[in-house]
């Protein structure tokens, strides 16, 4: 096996490819951590600079926070210095793995307190950065305790060092559907608000089958990704965190749409993968390419039908009324880049299988000028076509046992 020599250390690719995936989260969750803490970004620049000039008096008082947050912010930097320390833990010291997260999370805690200046609804507070130190601390010490466990999930986990550009953004863009603006529901009656309103939203049925293909998708994702005996634990713990981040996250609600999706495909993957346990992917391409057609021309709650074709990708960007009847726009790129890797990476041999996904895509838009309360667009054909050049430069991944 080949390793690499990283400060007199050997790395395995496997250790590479951990260590690379701890900094992604890592990054990942600075980024939570930021977007949680300035949310709602209704910055004030004229207190900021007036505490600035004045030594950040507010800053400077300890005050005692109240219980919920003390627990918020004892938790909020935990997942910090855990992940921080297993990124270093093949390349640095014992010392270096424990003092580098915690001197990092430091820094960031202390930043977005004093940037809390300018956010009126804040209120900073040293012992909110002594919490958050703390949190980070003890996030190190627990990646000292994993590091000391025989077996290395991660490394021994992942099918391979070398995954390329479209799984990685795929894996990022389902995140971030189902997680931004990364704020949490921290109080019980939101979390019961945003459960009613998922169940008071109507079902959509353009939208259900459009989710049923994401859900293909993410399962042929996880198989590419992760080795085989870990399959359905990988894809379980992310339905369910998906699942829970519609929840729990503000901004997010889990229509009946998406949760009846989810119930039909995990069924459908065990079928799968019990009746052909190698090349079951073809299959669920095929599978999530026709619901994707029917998804396309099931009719919309709406009249959009009554206007022109609007041929421009990504309209709503542009402030155009989108298709009513289509997922939104973070979930419909997921959908066309999973779908055009898919089509490059799934063992099907018999059909041109990208072609096909594209003439399927132009057939679906075109038709959708007859069907009742739906906008044609190019965004679906657009997101294929940058999933086809994402995932022609990224390897092939071939599963191991």
């Amino acid at each position: 096996m080949i390793a690499f020599v990283r400060y007199g250390k050997f790395l395995t690719p496997q250790d590479e490819m951990a260590q690379r995936l701890s900094l992604g989260l890592l990054a990942a969750w600075a980024l939570l951590i930021a977007s949680a803490s300035l949310y709602p970004f209704d910055m004030q620049w004229r207190p900021l600079v007036e505490a600035l000039k004045s030594g950040l008096p507010q800053l400077q008082q300890w005050r005692a926070p109240s219980q919920r947050d003390a627990v918020v912010n004892l938790l909020l930097y935990l997942p910090f210095g855990l992940l921080g320390s297993m990124a270093l833990e093949k390349s640095h010291s014992a010392f270096t793995r424990m003092m580098l997260p915690i001197l990092g999370a430091a820094v960031l805690s202390l930043g977005i307190e004093v940037l809390q200046h300018a956010l009126p609804p804040r209120d900073p507070s040293l012992a909110d950065w002594a919490l958050n130190f703390a949190s980070a601390a003890l996030g190190t010490v627990l990646a000292a305790l994993y590091s000391a466990l025989p077996v290395r999930p991660w490394s021994r986990r992942l099918q391979r060092e070398n995954v390329g550009a479209a799984p990685l953004l795929l894996v990022a863009l389902w995140l971030v559907a189902h997680l931004a603006p990364f704020v949490p529901r921290l109080r019980p009656g939101r979390i019961e608000s945003a459960i009613e309103a998922s169940l008071a939203m109507p079902f959509s049925v353009s939208q259900a089958l459009a989710y049923l293909t994401c859900y293909l998708l993410l399962a042929s994702l996880v198989n590419a990704l992760f080795r085989r005996p870990y399959f359905w634990s990988a894809l379980l713990t992310l339905v369910i965190a998906s699942i829970a981040g519609r929840l729990f996250f503000v901004g997010q609600h889990l229509g009946p749409d998406e949760a009846s999706a989810a119930v039909v495909a995990l069924p459908i993957v065990a079928l799968l993968r019990r009746v052909d346990p190698r090349g079951w992917d073809g299959h669920a391409f095929l599978l999530a390419l026709g619901a994707f057609f029917a998804a396309a021309l099931s009719p919309g709650a709406g009249t959009a039908a009554d206007g022109p074709a609007i041929w421009l990708p990504f309209a709503e960007l542009a402030g155009i009324p989108a298709d009513p009847g289509a997922l939104p726009l973070l979930e419909r790129l997921f959908l066309g880049i999973g779908l055009a890797w898919l089509a490059l990476d799934c063992s099907l041999r018999r059909l041109p299988p990208l072609p096909l996904v594209i003439v399927v895509a132009l057939a679906a838009e075109f038709l959708q000028q007859w069907v009742a309360g739906r906008l044609p667009d190019t965004t679906d054909i657009a997101a294929l076509l940058i999933g086809a050049a994402l995932a022609s430069s990224s390897p092939r991944i071939a599963p191991r046992v």
